[in-house]
């Protein structure tokens, strides 16, 4: 073996000829939050939705663990997953929603907060992109969400 220096994709892009720029949801892109309060209204059967918030269109990576989603006590043995209504992609593609694209099995039974992420891998962030947003849900499994049951908090993204 060798002592190597080697650059991440991102940074060898910078030194080639010609330059290859780097997308902005990589590099220098904004930071921006998504601040969300939501308040069930009457039970809600297993399976049931909440749309806790609506991503700008364009390309936008979601950042996961500096998120935050905090959550009233929702019954013994409940769980909820993170993900999306189905989109159109920037090709014009229909994307089919993933109620939990971005986590599953989040324990919900107790009061409590979580930084979301699970399902992603990596890194966990994720690369959105669409013509007109894309709206974040949040599942209830394993039985219902209480009659004034509590999602507040915020998801952290990075846009052009």
């Amino acid at each position: 073996m060798a002592v190597t220096q080697q650059q991440a994709t991102q940074l060898s892009n910078t030194d080639l000829a010609p330059q290859v720029a780097n997308p902005t949801t990589d590099m220098t892109g904004k930071l921006r939050i998504a601040r969300f309060d939501f308040t069930q209204s009457g039970a809600g059967d297993a399976g049931s939705l909440a749309e806790i918030a609506k991503l700008p269109p364009g390309k936008v990576r979601i950042i996961l663990p500096l998120s935050r989603i905090a959550f009233s006590a929702f019954g013994l043995a409940r769980t909820m997953d993170l993900g999306w209504l189905a989109y159109t992609d920037l090709a014009g593609d229909a994307v089919a929603a993933d109620p939990n694209g971005l986590d599953d099995g989040v324990a919900v039974d107790i009061a409590g907060s979580v930084n979301p992420g699970g399902t992603v891998g990596g890194d966990e962030t994720y690369l959105f992109t669409s013509t007109d947003g894309v709206t974040i849900t949040a599942q209830v499994n394993d039985g219902t969400i209480p009659d004034a049951g509590t999602l507040n908090g915020y998801l952290l993204y990075v846009l052009d």
